[in-house]
């Protein structure tokens, strides 16, 4: 087309086109440029030396990783022209012509090692786009799918590029044109990319006892690879030309995208690496058939994110794991969520559960067993899964599944009512407490991820830091009433009993933090009332619901705005409360919740230990604030610095010791 040319398509009408200016997004957004016809053309049958193929490989693993962390496959893998020249390397159709007498630039290296590495890179992505579509993660949130038309090997099987990556080992072993020091790596490129397609294709079909091994051999490649990188291809080089990041504006795509740079080698390689580490942990967590386990990992890793351990790729991974078509980690029916959950709190068996209620049964009507049994089945996966989402995307699930939890609640306490009596402690009761108990703690993760995604302003911090500590309080109130009646041998040797001390200790901590922080800022609030309630009314929206009206039970755990507005008068006005020894107080409960770290983090205790640790460090960098409300009057609340990513959900002081 030319400038100023108008063209007009059924499928893409005038209104679609002038939508992809105006969103302005710097990913999609590229406006209006020419392709850029200064460089030479690219010859895909061009010879290479062994170092620009190596070098090319390398690039290739930065373009794959880009689109793991993101960005579409036009941006990245498909800017790779060899991608689209698989045809013209295939040994043979490449012409006599083009075996070049050079022996330092076998034409081999690029029809057979160079097109190995291609087909192998195309598998991958093939493998982890079927992973990508399962619904696990979305699609323009979490990963972007669109192939642009373009094959990905989908019609190679998995055995026959492992046969082909194969064939371009044994010719790099045996070949006496090439130098040793690169045949070694480029033996080690072919068999990390040949690793890599067998545990994307492991993963696939959910082979997890065959994690171990694959992920040993590609670590170990990994760190070779990075103790021999490439010199950078000169100037006069073909092997840059391999790379056009402009190449996706002639792809078929819905919109049109701006070129991207491709990260640094180093950085592409530590992506790699937290890949691999995750799929590792994923190997270890699926022999532990506790759901428990699952949720307190889930839970850490949302506290404490590493770096490159949440691609869109792994997350779905792990939810495939955790539920797929109707089976719990690949080997449970679903009864096997209700056994954990009885377990986990009230250590009765799910047989003997049944057998209380069907014995005890008087109501007029069946016994909703079955939906109770479904709707615990429903909301503990759920949440369990629910770790491995995005932040937003959980933030909202919990939102959603509070209105379950209640129902749950709600349908127990009917229940209940219809039971005959019995001596001693009811389960009914028990199990009461524990659903209750999993309500208000979706309610704290929902105030927590707030701070953690930076959406309270100056303030609403206030208001949630109150809110965290009065639904903290009911929280230990159920926690309590749990310990309470577990059998005396649980309560002294049980797995729970330790988990739950351990809990108690920490939400006691997160309590004394939240009123120190409340009565520190609560002075910050520079609004009106009425501007203050209608951002209660917005930011809480997920309390007021009408559909809890249809329920004769009232929620727990709800937020009060009046309740609100008096806490704040009576914690101005309080003469004994301490915001530092509030702040102290947690450091001591935090620093002795490091010698007693619960029994449910399994292999992961250590980072568990090393999150509490940072917690107690935050303490103590707090115990700076105000010893008392006369003196928090004149404090600087500006000394006060909240970073997620230094700490998700608390301040530090400035200028920190």
């Amino acid at each position: 087309m030319e400038p100023g040319a108008l063209m007009f398509n059924k499928d893409f009408p005038l209104h679609d086109a002038m939508a992809a200016f105006e969103i302005s997004e710097p990913l999609f957004d590229s406006g209006l440029a020419f392709l850029d016809d200064s460089h030479p053309p690219f010859d895909p049958v061009v010879p290479l030396l062994p170092e620009e193929v190596c070098w090319i490989i390398d690039r290739a693993f930065s373009c794959e990783m880009a689109w793991h962390t993101g960005y579409t496959l036009s941006q990245t893998v498909f800017s790779f022209l060899y991608v689209h020249a698989l045809p013209d390397i295939d040994p043979d159709m490449i012409s006599p012509h083009h075996h070049d007498p050079d022996r330092t630039r076998p034409v081999e290296l690029v029809s057979v090692v160079l097109r190995a590495s291609v087909l192998g890179l195309l598998k991958c992505c093939d493998l982890a786009w079927r992973e990508l579509v399962k619904g696990n993660v979305y699609d323009c949130e979490d990963r972007q799918s669109d192939k642009c038309d373009v094959p990905m090997s989908e019609a190679y099987p998995v055995i026959r590029i492992l046969g082909i990556l194969d064939e371009a080992c044994v010719w790099v072993r045996n070949s006496s044109r090439v130098r040793s020091t690169w045949r070694t790596a480029l033996s080690h490129r072919l068999v990390l990319r040949k690793m890599l397609v067998e545990l994307f294709s492991a993963l696939l079909s959910k082979d997890y006892f065959r994690f171990r091994p694959l992920i040993e051999t590609p670590r170990v490649m990994l760190q070779h690879v990075r103790a021999s990188p490439p010199p950078p291809p000169r100037s006069c080089s073909p092997a840059p030309r391999a790379f056009d990041p402009q190449f996706p504006r002639v792809l078929v795509s819905a919109i049109p995208l701006q070129p991207i740079q491709l990260p640094e080698q180093s950085k592409v390689w530590d992506t790699l690496a937290g890949l691999l580490d995750s799929l590792e942990q994923l190997s270890v967590l699926i022999e532990i058939p506790d759901l428990s386990a699952w949720d307190v990992v889930g839970t850490l890793r949302i506290w404490q994110p590493h770096p490159n351990q949440s691609l869109a790729y792994v997350r779905s991974a792990f939810q495939s794991a955790i539920y797929e078509n109707g089976i719990i980690l690949n080997k449970y029916l679903q009864k096997h969520a209700v056994d954990c959950f009885l377990m986990e709190a009230l250590q009765i068996p799910y047989d003997s559960f049944i057998s209380s209620f069907q014995t005890r049964w008087v109501g007029p009507d069946s016994l909703p067993l079955r939906h109770i049994e479904r709707t615990i089945t429903e909301l503990l996966v759920g949440r369990i899964k629910s770790h491995w989402y995005n932040p937003p995307r959980r933030r909202r699930y919990c939102m959603k599944s509070l209105f379950d939890w209640h129902e749950l609640y709600a349908t127990l306490t009917d229940v209940q009512k219809h039971l005959a009596p019995v001596s001693g402690t009811d389960v009914v009761t028990r199990l009461r407490s524990v659903v209750l108990m999993r309500r208000l703690e979706t309610i704290s993760d929902i105030v927590l991820s707030g701070f953690q995604l930076s959406l309270y302003s100056v303030n609403e911090r206030p208001l949630a830091y109150w809110y965290l500590a009065r639904v903290l309080e009911q929280h230990l109130t159920c926690l309590g009433e749990i310990i309470e009646v577990l059998p005396s041998k649980q309560r002294i040797y049980s797995m729970s009993r330790f988990e739950f001390q351990f809990r108690a200790r920490y939400l006691t901590a997160l309590q004394a933090l939240s009123l120190a922080l409340f009565a520190v800022t609560v002075k910050t609030m520079g609004c009106s009332w009425e501007r203050l309630r209608l951002n209660f009314l917005r930011r809480y929206k997920w309390a007021f619901m009408h559909e809890y009206e249809d329920f004769d039970v009232p929620p727990v755990g709800h937020p009060n705005f009046l309740a609100f507005t008096t806490s704040c008068s009576v914690i101005l006005q309080d003469k004994e409360f301490s915001p530092a020894e509030q702040a102290e107080l947690a450091e001591r409960l935090l620093m002795g919740s490091t010698t007693a770290p619960g029994r449910m983090a399994g292999p992961w205790t250590p980072d568990r230990m090393e999150f509490v640790s940072k917690m107690a460090e935050v303490c103590r960098d707090l115990r700076r604030l105000p010893k008392s409300m006369d003196e928090s009057r004149p404090w600087d609340v500006e000394q006060l610095v909240w970073d997620p990513d230094v700490q998700p959900w608390f301040p530090v002081m400035r200028n920190r010791s």
